[in-house]
């Protein structure tokens, strides 16, 4: 990224990706030795739903972005609205229905916002150093 200016940029995906099942697991971990199995077993199951949504929210947005607008946005917001309520009922499901512990679930279901927050200030670091080099 040296040589590129800052309209080169692209965003690192796959370390997001990376990082979304690290801190899935970490979270997990964490959860399972501080407290018990039974909020180690909602973080899981929290960062499978919210990590597992985020994958193919990202297959959808590359297929977006990669052709014509005009053809596929209709279609993409579709599916957007079905993952949405998909993920509505199953979540609706295991509160109702599920005996989950619901600050573990609701932890689990952070791990891709987490991990978004960490790539954005990884890479806004790594950014303004470069362009404070450059200048």
């Amino acid at each position: 990224m040296s040589d590129k200016g800052i309209e080169d940029y692209e965003f690192p995906l796959k370390k997001l990706q990376l990082y979304n099942w690290l801190m899935l697991a970490i979270m997990t971990l964490v959860g399972s030795l501080t407290y018990s199995f039974h909020v180690a077993q909602a973080i899981f199951i929290g960062g499978i739903l919210s990590c597992g949504s985020f994958e193919f929210l990202k297959n959808d947005l590359t297929r977006l972005m990669s052709g014509p607008l005009n053809l596929v946005k209709g279609r993409f917001f579709i599916k957007y609205y079905a993952r949405f309520s998909v993920l509505a009922v199953v979540l609706f499901s295991l509160i109702k229905y599920g005996s989950l512990n619901l600050g573990g679930l609701l932890v689990g279901l952070s791990t891709v916002v987490i991990s978004i927050g960490i790539t954005v200030a990884a890479e806004s670091k790594k950014i303004f150093f470069n362009l404070k080099e450059a200048s």
